[in-house]
């Protein structure tokens, strides 16, 4: 049971707790409810960093190229915006790589795919489907109109930093409030990261395990 004093609970959905953090940032910014953007959302509950926002009232977009899991988020959430489609630098077509049906290492990225099999030789890529591919840009546009939801979730299998290039800038009003994005620890794809939301507005928070979370400057003041 938890404790009257936990505010949100004595559960975590997250691989390392994040989605507390993220809820005590949106608490500070006094936003109850934050909405979200969940890109390569996985399982409804198991390591997500937005299934604790969801049983909370939260509502958003979840996006999954795995058609399977996508069932599952049609099941265990009926108000998200669910879509089966990849996420990329531009809108087209794209292969995905599945080393199985249920797998968080099915990836666009051929290269992240063949490390991963390389690495763990009892796994190998079973299947390749080619499917449709949206920026983020243009989710928002399409389904929540023209704004970003105030929490961005990105696992994207070592392509984060190539699609969060491809996200607008422009005014902070439009933008995600907060960031969640793997970041392995002290990699190119850190350094990289780093760059590219430093310079979209964005402070880095706090890392847990291998993902790092990110706040808007102009809100930051409001963590201090």
């Amino acid at each position: 049971m938890s404790h009257p004093d936990q505010w949100f609970g004595d559960q975590t959905f997250s691989q390392h707790g994040e989605d507390l953090v993220v809820l005590s940032l949106f608490k500070q910014l006094g936003i109850d409810k934050p909405t979200y953007l969940d890109v390569g959302a996985h399982h409804p509950l198991n390591i997500s960093n937005t299934a604790l926002l969801n049983k909370r009232g939260s509502i958003g977009i979840d996006v999954e190229p795995n058609p399977n899991l996508c069932e599952l988020l049609k099941k265990e959430r009926p108000r998200d915006i669910i879509l089966n489609v990849g996420v990329g630098r531009q809108h087209g077509r794209a292969i995905y790589h599945m080393i199985d049906d249920f797998s968080g290492r099915n990836t666009f990225s051929e290269s992240a795919a063949q490390q991963f099999v390389k690495d763990n030789p009892y796994f190998q890529i079973r299947k390749r489907v080619e499917m449709d591919v949206m920026t983020l840009d243009e989710i928002v546009d399409q389904y929540w109109r023209g704004a970003y939801p105030d929490f961005l979730s990105i696992d994207c299998e070592g392509m984060d930093a190539e699609i969060l290039r491809a996200m607008r800038g422009g005014s902070y009003f439009r933008q995600p409030k907060v960031i969640c994005v793997e970041s392995p620890h002290r990699s190119v794809q850190d350094l990289e990261l780093w760059n590219l939301l430093k310079f979209q507005g964005y402070d880095r928070v706090i890392r847990m395990g291998e993902n790092v979370i990110w706040v808007q400057q102009y809100l930051a003041w409001y963590l201090q």
